[in-house]
């Protein structure tokens, strides 16, 4: 019982760092991508009525996300900025369908990835903050 406990808590393990893995590159490249084609993106937030600045903001936000969510000690909070990033991106594009970015699926599959990230995460983490009363 104990060998199939140990089996299934580290594959566990494992799907939750190919999702963060996954997560943290998707949104991670995204993020470099305002920085490495700014004109490009500043035009998008003009045209979805944001100031051109905010496409850097963003952009640092979601490197600075992805970076956090590599750190199991931060990932919680990484993930958490990324849930914003993402609920903001879904909300633009929900209010501006059919543009050049879609109609939002992206920022709803990584929504629902970084709530179970950030979920797991958050347990793993007031796990061990508390103290074992065996």
């Amino acid at each position: 019982m104990q060998q199939r406990t140990d089996w299934k808590s580290r594959s566990r393990g494992i799907a939750l760092w190919i999702a963060t893995i996954v997560i943290a590159l998707g949104i991670g490249i995204a993020g470099v991508s305002k920085f490495m084609q700014p004109d490009h993106w500043q035009s998008l937030f003009v045209g979805w009525g944001y100031p051109s600045w905010l496409s850097m903001v963003v952009g640092i936000a979601e490197v600075l996300g992805a970076i956090g969510l590599l750190i199991p000690r931060v990932a919680f909070y990484g993930a958490l900025l990324l849930w914003i990033v993402m609920m903001g991106a879904l909300l633009t594009l929900l209010i501006h369908p059919g543009g050049p970015m879609g109609w939002g699926a992206t920022p709803t599959v990584y929504l629902i990835l970084l709530s179970i990230v950030g979920a797991a995460r958050w347990k793993q983490r007031i796990g061990a903050s508390v103290p074992n009363a065996g």
